[in-house]
């Protein structure tokens, strides 16, 4: 019951802060994406020391050092929405892949886009590809890191998944290294499910992949390397592969 209580109060705070904050800050839209992004990265941090704070879910870094300070991919396994907060906090110019809805959502819709966040339209086939593979390799070129999630879709903690080719696209297409990142959020962020529980995420940076592979040996590569890091998967067999379209 405790449990439910803090998760219930953590989701409270982050649509009252996300919508007060929003509106607060909307003259810092007027100086550019530059602000958008420090105002979009402040409201991570303080939503991870939020989540802290009041259900005592945190997380450690394993391999900083490998975290790109340039133009780049950061591709990650997707659990929950904990990887779309502290990748924002974390990176120096985050630019985040996001569902084309996300954007009609008030105040934050506004902010992921004056942010320069990039949308998927999931159902617009080949060209809206072509269209997110053009933005993302813009983001890049200005230096920012792009995150993309491969997987497509939240995976449950032991599980995998078939890694779609949007990241393989962007890596061809602008000819970035991509650093890999591993998580196992989703043992404490429930999806689906409003219970955040109490514990230690690790987040593990991996040495970047650097440019110049062909798409099916980067993909097979990218996910080979996830899974490897994965702490949700350590000691554990892999289960069978779900195909996620």
């Amino acid at each position: 019951m405790l449990l439910r209580i803090r998760s219930i109060c953590f989701a409270a705070f982050i649509v009252f802060f996300v919508g007060f904050i929003g509106f607060f800050c909307l003259p810092a839209a007027l100086f550019g994406r530059r602000a958008a992004q420090a105002t979009v990265k402040s409201w991570s941090k303080t939503g991870l020391d939020a989540l802290k704070l009041i259900t005592g879910m945190t997380y450690r870094i394993e391999g900083a050092e490998n975290i790109p300070t340039g133009g780049a991919i950061v591709a990650a396994n997707h659990q929950s929405m904990w990887e779309t907060i502290a990748l924002v906090a974390i990176l120096p110019r985050p630019v985040i892949s996001l569902k084309q809805e996300l954007l009609w959502v008030p105040v934050y819709g506004w902010w992921a886009k004056l942010a320069g966040h990039i949308p998927i339209d999931r159902k617009g086939g080949a060209k809206a590809l072509r269209a997110f593979t053009r933005i993302a390799k813009e983001r890049i070129d200005e230096g920012n890191q792009v995150i993309v999630f491969p997987e497509g879709t939240r995976i449950q903690p032991g599980q995998t998944s078939r890694f779609l080719p949007g990241a393989a696209g962007i890596y061809t297409t602008a000819n970035a290294p991509c650093t890999p990142a591993a998580h196992d959020s989703g043992r404490f962020w429930t999806h689906p499910g409003i219970e955040r529980k109490p514990g230690v995420v690790t987040l593990r940076f991996l040495p970047p992949i650097a440019p110049g592979l062909d798409r099916k040996t980067f993909l097979k590569e990218l996910k080979a390397q996830i899974e490897a890091a994965r702490p949700d998967l350590e000691n554990t067999p892999l289960e069978k592969e779900k195909s996620v379209g």
